[in-house]
């Protein structure tokens, strides 16, 4: 029963509701796969692992690999000199005797021994030095390919969750690589150990087999058992990791305790731990059972393995001394066989998010952006033909047919109620989004023919969102390209927003840190993040610039300061501004009005207020607030 914090006697909150979480395409895979389907994929997962293991270090791998085999060989080697030495040991009348002749092979052993230890040494560093890559890969390639797919494949349905899906398989990349380690190294010593066992006598590897076997399945049951665990919490767990940054994040205390949101959702968070914490804790005692079965079971069998031994010594089938090497060399085939079901098992658990996460870089590699050659230059004119947009899925399109005309040298502004089609319209004109019908020209060129990079060279943009990025105010005006007139350009975009003093007054200047929660950073108000929003659209010097509600946050004088240098720079670009404050467009050349998805009026300022439709209502209620 969910605990919750509140006074005594008050009204009990709903519960949050159960989500689904239908990203992943082996939901049942643990539960429905037998052990031999699991051996038979074993090698599927290890040659994924591989490749992407080579891919990032190749030396290291290679590494892994001798030393794997190298370790095999020492265990090899000490078991055959235990077997020499034990001859000696157990024949001899005195021990003192028995054991100088004993003692070339002990020596062997100890050499062996230790050379196979330090080889697992040696592999364990290499794989050290092998997964931070690993992960660092894994997680660079979807990072660079989310950031390179179409727009629109966010719109493609089950998009976002097979996105959450490869998460998850990037983050298991790196014990992918750690189980195949340790998987292989047991399967080469119980290579090593059962071919020592089969040649003292076949038998033993029967008997040994049998006593292990109980174990590996107990193990497999019970990493079936912890993935029916982690499949039925994966949706409380994302819901909960996502809540946790909503609760502590400083952007949003002010409004969680103004409001006094903590009770509720302390509540809420409290139920999703406890829906976790749940079905964790229903099912430990299933893994009791499972294991103390397995257990018994496997000790049954070693009870087994230990009389059969002491029949064949009984029988003079088998010496003492070579009874002694079958004991050394079973307790070395039994933990090895252990590793290689119980690491078996994990690996076929984690590849199959891996799988998922292949599956998505695949999906994620046909949905980069990659249209035409064609490299436009800043445009003089941009003309929309027919332009029209339909997301997936839905029967009514964000843009119906459009044409339009954009000239450099006017200041533009488009308007129109919420769900209009402004920011379709927006994507459009920027080649964000290749319309689903008609063309997008700038000058001569169709974007739906143009290298994508070679169009947004040319375009500044200031969205409703703008990033408030974690990096030194010099980067966030520049973000990285290179200055060619050191910070001129930098503090002249900063002069243009009125941010030169506040950099000024910064810590330190252009190298101060804007990100409070980081230690040394600092933080802006809202409307200087959107000053410096601007700045970096304007450092740009684009051809296209376009600002979407980019003073909704300033005070007036800064949004005075605003559209008085659009007024002064449109000479040189086509300026397209997209606010709900209609006093603002007064400065505009031209207004176009948007209404659900089509071009209900244009005109100028004066045209459209003296017309009385669509613009003259909106801008009357603008003035009775």
């Amino acid at each position: 029963m969910p605990r919750q914090e509140g006074r005594a006697g008050a009204p009990r909150p709903s519960a949050p509701p159960e989500l689904g979480y239908t990203g992943r395409a082996h939901s049942r895979a643990m539960e429905d796969t037998s052990l031999v389907d699991m051996a038979r994929r074993i090698p599927a997962a290890l040659g994924a692992t591989f490749r992407l293991a080579w891919s990032v270090d190749r030396r290291m791998v290679a590494t892994v690999l001798v030393c794997q085999v190298l370790s095999g060989i020492g265990t090899a080697v000490m078991l055959a000199a235990v077997a020499d030495a034990m001859g000696p040991l157990f024949g001899a009348t005195h021990p003192a005797a028995g054991l100088r002749e004993a003692g070339p092979s002990l020596l062997v052993a100890g050499v062996a021994l230790g050379a196979g230890s330090g080889a697992w040494i040696v592999a364990d560093w290499a794989t050290r030095r092998l997964n931070p890559q690993v992960a660092s890969a894994a997680d660079l390639a979807m990072v660079d390919l989310l950031m390179r797919v179409e727009l629109s494949a966010y719109d493609e349905e089950g998009f976002t969750d097979r996105s959450q899906a490869a998460e998850t398989g990037a983050l298991r990349a790196v014990d992918l690589a750690e189980d195949a380690k340790n998987m292989t190294n047991g399967l080469v010593q119980l290579v090593s150990a059962a071919s020592v066992l089969t040649v003292l006598h076949p038998l033993l590897l029967g008997v040994l087999l049998l006593s292990v076997v109980p174990r590996g399945m107990g193990g497999v049951i019970s990493a079936r058992i912890d993935y029916r665990v982690f499949d039925a919490s994966v949706s409380a767990r994302n819901t909960r990791g996502m809540m946790r940054w909503f609760l502590t994040t400083p952007t949003l205390a002010d409004e969680l305790r103004a409001n006094t949101m903590r009770p509720y959702l302390h509540f809420w968070y409290r139920t999703m731990c406890d829906r976790v914490e749940g079905r964790a804790l229903a099912a430990a005692p299933l893994h009791l059972r499972v294991n103390t079965f397995a257990a018994s079971l496997s000790g049954v069998f070693t009870v087994g393995m230990w009389g059969s031994l002491a029949a064949l010594v009984v029988s003079d089938r088998m010496t003492l001394a070579l009874a002694g090497t079958a004991i050394v060399a079973s307790q070395t085939a039994g933990r090895s066989l252990n590793s290689v079901i119980r690491y078996g098992a994990a690996m076929f658990h984690h590849a199959l998010y891996l799988d998922d996460y292949h599956r998505f870089l695949g999906r994620a590699g046909e949905l980069t952006t990659r249209r035409g050659g064609a490299k436009p230059e800043a445009p003089a004119e941009i003309r929309l033909t027919g332009a029209a947009f339909s997301y997936p899925e839905k029967r009514t399109p964000a843009l119906h047919p459009v044409s339009l005309t954009l000239r450099r040298g006017e200041v533009v502004a488009l308007v129109g109620e919420n769900g209009a089609g402004k920011s379709t319209l927006v994507r459009l004109l920027t080649g964000l989004t290749l319309p689903t019908a008609g063309s997008v020209h700038w000058d001569d060129t169709d974007l739906a023919t143009a290298d994508a990079e070679s169009v947004w060279r040319h375009v500044g943009l200031v969205p409703q969102q703008n990033g408030h990025w974690p990096l030194a105010a010099r980067e966030n005006i520049d973000l990285g390209q290179p200055r060619t007139h050191g910070d001129d350009l930098v503090w002249q975009a900063a002069e243009q927003v009125g941010m030169d003093e506040v950099i000024r007054e910064l810590p330190a200047g252009l190298d101060t840190l804007l990100a409070r929660s980081l230690w040394g950073g600092h933080e802006l108000s809202g409307g200087q993040w959107q000053r410096l929003a601007c700045a970096r659209a304007m450092y740009r010097s684009p051809g296209l610039l376009i600002l979407d509600e980019p003073t909704s946050e300033m005070d007036a004088r800064g949004e005075h300061r605003i559209f008085s240098e659009l007024r002064g720079m449109a000479r040189d670009r086509i300026t397209l501004v997209v606010t709900h404050r209609l006093d603002n467009v007064k400065m505009a050349d031209r207004i176009i009005v948007l209404d659900k998805g089509s071009i209900r009026e244009e005109g100028t300022f004066g045209q459209l207020t003296d017309a009385g439709g669509l613009f003259a209502e909106l801008y009357a209620l603008s003035q009775d607030r």
